[in-house]
């Protein structure tokens, strides 16, 4: 398999109307995915639709004749699937590539592996194909796109910075009304909610019906980027994180005896403290106290801290018990937690 070379260029990933818009091929065996990806990156003036392809064999065509910025590939087509084809693009003309499935939630390994070949991000189709999530998803492959830069010019507000949040009881709610508040390009944002599986599935599906932001769970080996959001799954591992690489990774922790919960608020908080001066942290409503002893550790390692305040909690027990411990730097109305913490962590910025 060949692909046409290209000549990389410097370009400046700035907002329209700034740099020609990226040049997007979908490579996907739905004829009708085709069709609602391309009407939706045809509408984005920050892309254009350079072509389509419904097989690995056409991609190949495709691709030397229209020379794209960035790809979107499904991983299930006939023949040749998304990753294989991933492997060989990587090794031959490497670029930018979102990667599309209907099982990306439920297969992490499926995700790792392309994550682990090259793709840029790597993405659940959405359930209900709305316009609104379409647009959700030409906001992934700007932001995908965006990274094949050369000259080292900031993408957005994410920097080397991260939020995790912590949530129990009332949880669902509080994420609702705050998530929204956030910037689409803003920081990476992780989540430990307490919720059974199957419950989160649907929270996660919901959020990503409602945000800008890309929503997913976390997985495994995952390099977090500007513009997602990611929920700790509550299955047999614990979600944590670390930075290398000039970004943060997933790393998956063995649960341990001890741990209550899973997710657990604590050990998603602890393992980012040996990064705490890039972290920012919130404690939401919720029963018990998971989640204090990690925020204090990242409060001692430099860490931004806040809780929601006792008359907008559901229940007032996560945040008192980390304000108990002083791990919580100032408590806020739930109304305010957003704007405050991006004020915390950017200090220089204008506030949006």
């Amino acid at each position: 398999m060949q692909f046409g070379h290209r000549e990389v260029s410097g370009k400046h990933a700035h907002h329209v109307p700034e740099g020609p818009p990226h040049r997007v091929v979908v490579i996907d065996d739905s004829k009708v995915m085709r069709r609602w990806l391309g009407s939706m990156i045809s509408g984005d003036p920050r892309l254009e639709l350079a072509g389509a392809a419904a097989s690995a064999e056409e991609a190949r065509q495709v691709i030397k004749q229209t020379d794209p910025d960035v790809l979107t590939l499904d991983v299930e087509m006939p023949g040749m699937d998304g990753i294989e084809f991933l492997s060989h693009l990587m090794r031959l003309r490497p670029m930018p590539v979102v990667m599309l499935s209907n099982q990306m939630r439920k297969n992490g390994q499926q995700a790792r592996r392309a994550r682990d070949l090259g793709a840029a991000m790597c993405l659940a189709k959405p359930s209900l194909p709305t316009p609104e999530a379409l647009a959700r998803l030409c906001d992934c492959i700007v932001a995908a796109a965006r990274h094949d830069v050369t000259d080292g010019a900031e993408t957005s507000l994410a920097s080397d910075k991260i939020i995790l949040i912590g949530a129990s009881t009332g949880g669902v709610t509080a994420l609702e009304s705050m998530l929204p508040q956030f910037s689409a390009n803003g920081p990476p944002i992780v989540i430990a909610q307490h919720m059974p599986q199957a419950f989160l599935e649907r929270f996660i599906e919901r959020l990503d019906r409602q945000l800008k932001q890309c929503v997913d769970f976390a997985s495994e080996g995952e390099r977090l980027a500007a513009g997602q959001v990611r929920l700790a799954p509550a299955q047999d591992m614990q979600t944590g994180l670390m930075w290398h690489s000039g970004a943060w990774h997933v790393q998956m922790i063995k649960r341990g005896r001890e741990d209550l919960f899973c997710p657990s608020v604590d050990v998603l908080f602890g393992s980012a403290a040996s990064w705490s001066a890039q972290v920012g942290a919130m404690i939401l409503t919720g029963l018990g106290s998971d989640g204090s002893k990690g925020m204090l550790m990242l409060r001692r390692g430099g860490a931004r801290t806040l809780g929601q305040s006792e008359r907008t909690c559901a229940v007032y027990g996560m945040p008192a018990a980390a304000l108990a411990m002083d791990a919580i730097e100032e408590e806020r109305d739930l109304c305010d937690l957003s704007v405050r913490m991006m004020e915390m962590l950017f200090p220089d910025k204008p506030s949006p």
